[in-house]
């Protein structure tokens, strides 16, 4: 009978996304050894993202400032909203406590993979094509059984595990803790267009949002992106 491989780390954290790459980062500046394990390989797609300017504070505690600043994503100084002829504007510099007055709205495959970058640049260890398949808290110390893509299996004892894994619901999933929503069930689309809009009016530094002049419940967001 083959023995399973066993390693032992101190965190482990599911997920490399941008929660992940930060958290990693950010337990990594403290002394901590981190290890991050990320089912797919990075760029990935996932849905554009308008961020609010408070994440900025978190990507700067992490270090990663600089990265972010240089990348070129589309600056974001606010929000619009529009209900039929109705329009309005909301500035992230308006504000009556000390915050950033900007931030940016990215497409997410270049922006996770500069995050995941810059925390490995920081000595964090991402294993990129590799799945938590199991988890066991009955002991001292939780166990998380992982699987390879060429298919074979390995186990780690960590010292403590963080779920950063978004709607992959990891360890919810694993430890049977998923209950149904009692939320009304919803639908969304997304699509990327080349708009070509030359309206000196329109603020490509906003991300809008817009209602449907007769159904209050059909939204529309759209999040310019600088190319």
């Amino acid at each position: 009978m083959s023995t399973v491989e066993l390693q032992r780390r101190t965190i482990v954290v599911i997920g490399a996304g941008p929660s992940g790459a930060i958290a990693a980062a950010l337990l990594k500046r403290k002394g901590h050894d981190v290890l991050v394990i990320e089912r797919q390989h990075f760029p990935r797609f996932s849905i554009g993202e308008s961020l609010l300017s408070h994440c900025l504070d978190f990507v700067e505690e992490a270090g990663m400032l600089d990265a972010v600043n240089a990348a070129g994503f589309q600056l974001k100084t606010g929000a619009a909203f529009a209900w039929g002829e109705r329009y309005s504007t909301f500035d992230f510099g308006d504000t009556f406590t000390q915050g950033k007055p900007t931030t940016f709205q990215v497409q997410r495959a270049d922006f996770d993979k500069l995050l995941a970058d810059q925390a490995a640049l920081q000595g964090v260890e991402i294993r990129y094509g590799e799945t938590i398949v199991s988890v066991e808290i009955d002991q001292a110390k939780p166990l998380l059984g992982v699987r390879r893509e060429d298919g074979s299996e390995y186990r780690i004892e960590a010292g403590f595990m963080l779920d950063a894994s978004g709607y992959g619901r990891v360890l919810p999933r694993l430890l049977d803790l998923e209950a149904p929503s009692n939320f009304p069930v919803r639908q969304a689309v997304f699509t990327h267009v080349e708009d070509h809009i030359d309206n000196p009016n329109f603020d490509r530094t906003k991300i809008l949002v817009t209602t449907h002049p007769t159904q209050r419940d059909i939204w529309f967001w759209t999040i310019p992106f600088s190319n």
